[in-house]
Parts: C-alpha cells; structure tokens; sequence
C-alpha cells in the first residue's frame, strides 16, 4: 500500500519520504515520457559503441556523474558523491556504452561497458549506466534484462541492481537494491523529485536496459 501511496502522490508536493517501487505497469499507462533506444540501427550484438552522452535531451546516459570515480573488474562500482550541479560524465573510450539489438527484449537496447571493454563480451553489461533528466521528475520506470532463464540449473543465479537517486544539487536521496529475475525485471520508482539515477549491478551475464519511463510536462494523465 506505501507503494501505491506515493505513486497516487508522485505529482504532489515534494517531502522528505523515501522513494518507493512502484508497478512499471502503472506508470506505463499513465506517464508520457518515453525513451528507448530504437533510434540506433538493429545491429546484433556486440554493436554499436557510444562513446559519449547519449538521449534525447529530456533525458540523457552517461556512465556516472562529474565527482565520481569508477573502479572493480569485471563490474564498474561507483565511489564518491557527484559534484554541485548534477552533471553527467561518459566513460572511457570503449567502456561507456554499447546499443544493440537484444532477442530479449525484441528491440534495441543499451548494454552498459564494464572494464574489460568493448567489443568483449566480459565487459557487456557490466558497467555503470547514469541517467540525468532534464526536468526533476518524481517517478521513472525501466526495464532490465539480466541472463537468459536456464532450466537446467547449469549457470549461476542473476546477481543484483544497486539504483540511487539524486538530487540537481548532486545530494543522495535513496537507494534501492534489486534481486533480478532471469530475463526481463520491470521496475518502477516514485516519490520527491530527482534529477538523476546510477545504476550498477552484479549480474554475472550482465544487464541490458530499455524501455525509460518520465513524467513530461503538461502530457501525463
């Protein structure tokens, strides 16, 4: 019920309360902003790489935020608070971000870059992806697809997502760590608003994201 609260009050005045989970169903059915990454050719995997920011203005990918560092193998873990403004930054060459066409999701995707780089498929997945909106918003939703379902039991369990939310002054608001699912996990946040979100994770095939969910402004319902 606490979910579905703050998801009834996402569009209110912001407070100090945490932010919650919240359906991605629901706000897929009533949130306008969307961003997917179908704007890139369909290449199978491993892709295309990016080297720099990535989006549409409304929201935009990097790797993490200006005052942070990036170390770990094989996945990226983030260290230190972002820096007065909320500023995005991309990472090194061959280890920012990958866009392909995912049988998964049965579209194109972003694949963040571990350490190993690309085209390696040890590095596919494994890093860190930053998304910085270019409004404040106050809920979000995407989807993750973390290793392929294994009835057989022959491969490790899918590890987790560590999500944290900021403010544009840079500030933590909160955090969420996510066991993922074999295949497709839908995630949905609501609560005060933020401005960005980092992403890692400790998924042992690795993640890719698509589907971003935004409240626009003047175009929710």
């Amino acid at each position: 019920m606490r979910a579905l609260a703050a998801f009834v009050l996402w569009a209110g005045a912001a407070t100090a309360a945490p932010i919650e989970q919240v359906p991605y169903a629901t706000l897929a059915a009533s949130t306008a902003g969307r961003y997917d990454f179908e704007s890139f050719e369909p290449r199978p995997e491993p892709g295309l790489s990016v080297d720099g920011l990535l989006g549409d203005g409304r929201v935009m990918f990097g790797e993490s935020f200006l005052g942070q560092t990036v170390t770990g193998t094989p996945f990226d873990t983030l260290h230190g608070a972002p820096t007065t403004p909320l500023t995005l930054r991309p990472g090194r060459k061959a280890e920012n971000h990958a866009v392909a066409y995912h049988a998964g999701f049965g579209s194109v995707a972003l694949f963040p870059l571990g350490p190993w780089g690309f085209p390696a498929m040890a590095a596919r997945g494994e890093g860190a992806v930053a998304m910085r909106f270019a409004q404040d918003v106050q809920a979000a939703g995407l989807r993750v697809h973390s290793d392929y379902p294994d009835p057989l039991g022959s491969r490790p369990a899918p590890g987790t997502l560590l999500i944290r939310f900021y403010d544009r002054a840079g500030r933590l608001l909160d955090r969420h760590t996510i066991q993922l699912d074999p295949g497709i996990t839908e995630l949905g946040f609501a609560g005060p608003p933020f401005a960005g979100v980092l992403i890692t994770n400790t998924d042992p095939g690795g993640i890719a994201i698509d589907d971003i969910l935004f409240p626009v402004d003047g175009l929710n319902s």
